[in-house]
């Protein structure tokens, strides 16, 4: 592999780079599964030493791409060329061999081997006598980290490493194999901030060793930022590809969804009511929240941001009954809720939307009506017995209020796409009546279509008179849709705020504990 200041002089002339054939030449693929065109003639071009982004809504045929370059899948049709050359790609290992080296956004490492053992799992180095040489290992994995510019512990057990550490793992491996093109499919998902930047940072040194990366995310501001180029699949098909510096938001938005969103953040919710729908005072749990206090209104969406630990989802489900608490009250439209758990929660009106709704909140292989009555069903019982023609009735006027995308109520759940999911389980607590609903990390996996949608339905649902609570690490969700935000800090309360008070830098300040309710936290 060539050195990073050889790659550098080598990528100095464009003229030179102009010659030079492409790292990965995909032209023409073509995917097909019983029933379903998963790619139809798409093209993709990757420049040695360019970040390429690959954008596009859920179903667009990005997964179905990237496995194809992975070996997960054959192709159909078409052809596949590396640096002019053609090749096949049968399975993983010849993806490998290749030099195309997929980041997944589930981690293919083996928790229980260390970091060293995980990056040469493929390829041992042995000594001469022909046993693994374990202290090499371990020296050219600390090298390899060096390179790119990140300190972890090559004798870390791999499964004690935060996600942000655990990528550094698999890009080491990467250049292990000598890989040509890396591809990481939804490497921020659950990054922090600075984990983020740092990221972006040992994407940037990939880049500088000539290395083409294919970034693959629904975040806007994330591809503009890293990316050079940008290609969008729609249903299948290829629809652009063309340098970051010619898109705007608007017009990325537009080639993914084929249609113009004027914004995806349309407030036409009048001023929040003075009535409170929760009030949470004292709130503590065993293990991360600590004396936490806020109230919530009647037609208002309170915003709650906090860093990867701060406690946004334990404070969800606190208050809703699901986790146990040690200490605090919580009382929603002046009822105590008393005893604390789900059921009596739910019996005044309190709902949980959760952050991970593939584990905690659909029920995969039902179908779409039984996901959305779930917790309605005594409504539809008559002497024990499901009305189903006035259960059907419901859901349908929900599934066409929320504008579902389904072929029907009878359709399993799990073949809708993430924002038609997330909408029948917001439906599924709004058929119970709520006075207060918590989102988790609402738009977690959804792509910008269907962002824009679910902005909206929350937008609806305050103007309805509704209570939000949004736990959310999105800046720009948060800023855009909150009428309040608060800030946790390792399970406290450390400012709240007006939306009209808000900006990005005193948000974040405060998520790192500076301050609270506006102002310094003295020092410890």
């Amino acid at each position: 592999m060539p050195t990073e200041t050889e790659t550098l002089q080598a990528g100095a002339s464009s003229d030179a780079a102009l010659e030079t054939p492409a790292a990965l030449e995909m032209h023409g693929i073509t995917k097909r599964f019983p029933g379903v065109n998963a790619l139809e003639d798409v093209d993709l071009t990757l420049q040695a030493g360019k970040v390429h982004a690959l954008m596009g809504e859920n179903g667009a045929g990005k997964s179905t791409l990237i496995k194809i370059m992975a070996g997960v899948y054959r192709k159909d049709g078409g052809s596949i060329r590396m640096r002019g050359r053609e090749i096949d790609i049968a399975s993983p290992r010849d993806s490998l061999h290749q030099g195309i080296k997929v980041v997944f956004q589930e981690i293919a490492l083996i928790p229980e081997f260390t970091v060293a053992e995980n990056i040469f799992l493929e390829a041992y180095p042995t000594g001469r006598s022909g046993s693994i040489d374990w202290r090499k290992i371990r020296a050219d994995a600390a090298a390899l980290f060096q390179r790119i510019g990140f300190d972890v512990d090559p004798a870390a057990r791999t499964g004690s490493l935060a996600v942000s550490k655990q990528q550094m793992v698999e890009i080491a491996r990467a250049l292990v194999h000598e890989a040509r093109v890396v591809v990481m499919d939804e490497p921020t998902s659950s990054l922090t901030p600075n984990e983020v930047a740092l990221l972006f940072t040992v994407i940037r040194r990939l880049a500088a060793f000539g290395i083409a990366v294919v970034y693959v995310s629904h975040k806007l501001d994330e591809v503009f930022e890293i990316a050079d180029t940008v290609t969008v699949l729609r249903d299948g098909r290829h629809v652009s590809t063309r340098p970051i510096a010619e898109h705007s938001h608007q017009t990325l938005i537009q080639d993914m969804i084929g249609r113009q969103i004027d914004t995806l953040f349309s407030r036409q919710r009048p001023a929040a009511r003075s009535t409170v729908a929760l009030s949470v005072q004292g709130l503590s749990t065993a293990h991360k929240l600590r004396n936490v206090s806020f109230e919530a209104h009647a037609g208002e969406v309170l915003g709650f941001f906090g860093l990867m630990g701060a406690g946004r989802t334990e404070l969800a489900k606190a208050i809703v009954g699901y986790d146990p608490i040690t200490a605090g009250t919580i009382t929603i439209d002046g009822k105590p809720l008393a005893p604390h758990d789900t059921h009596t929660g739910v019996r005044l009106g309190i709902g949980l939307l959760t952050e991970d709704r593939k584990t905690e909140g659909l029920m995969a292989e039902l179908p779409v009506y039984q996901n959305a009555s779930l917790a309605s069903l005594g409504a539809f019982a008559t002497m024990g017995f499901v009305d189903a023609p006035k259960e059907h009735r419901a859901v349908q006027d929900y599934v066409q209020r929320f504008r579902v995308k389904t072929p029907g109520l009878f359709q399993q759940i799990k073949n809708l796409s993430g924002g038609n999911q997330q909408k029948i389980l917001i439906a599924r607590w709004l058929m119970r009546g709520l006075k207060v609903i918590v989102v988790d990390e609402p738009t977690r996996g959804i792509d910008v279509g269907a962002k824009s949608e679910i902005f909206a339905l929350i937008d609806r649902l305050a103007a309805e008179g509704l209570s939000v609570i949004m736990m959310t690490s999105e800046m720009p969700e948060l800023l855009g849709l909150s009428d309040r935000i608060a800030v946790l800090h390792e399970g406290r309360l450390t400012a709240t705020m007006p939306r009209d008070d808000a900006t990005q830098e005193n948000i974040l300040d405060a998520a790192i504990g500076g301050r609270r309710d506006g102002r310094r936290l003295p020092e410890k």
